[in-house]
């Protein structure tokens, strides 16, 4: 990751943090979104959505077939979407349902 993208990065962390400490769920952010839990499910989804609307919608989209370098970008940023895709899915899948989420924590034992 370049320099720039992490600082950009980390200001909008910063920036997510403190909006979201004056809502209503006061979990933290890995809490909300790390492996294992629904946001990261979520953001996993959307990828996956992503990747499949530039498929469908801009990979066989004529003005993108008529221009090699066009086409190319498209199915580059593809790649790399996927790429990203495929790294969330290990870590998500890996990790343990956080406390809150499981299927038993609202059942009576």
């Amino acid at each position: 990751m370049s320099e720039d993208f992490d600082k950009e990065r980390l200001a909008a962390l910063a920036a997510r943090r403190a909006a979201e400490f004056e809502g209503p769920d006061h979990r933290s952010l890995e809490a909300r979104y790390g492996p294992g839990s629904f946001g990261c499910h979520e953001a996993l989804h959307v990828t996956n959505l992503v990747v499949e609307l530039m498929e469908r919608e801009l990979a066989g989209h004529g003005a993108v077939l008529l221009d090699a370098f066009w086409y190319g970008k498209v199915r580059e940023a593809q790649a790399l979407l996927y790429s990203a895709y495929s790294q969330v899915a290990q870590v998500h899948l890996a990790a343990p349902l956080p406390e809150e989420e499981s299927l038993d924590s609202g059942s009576a034992h």
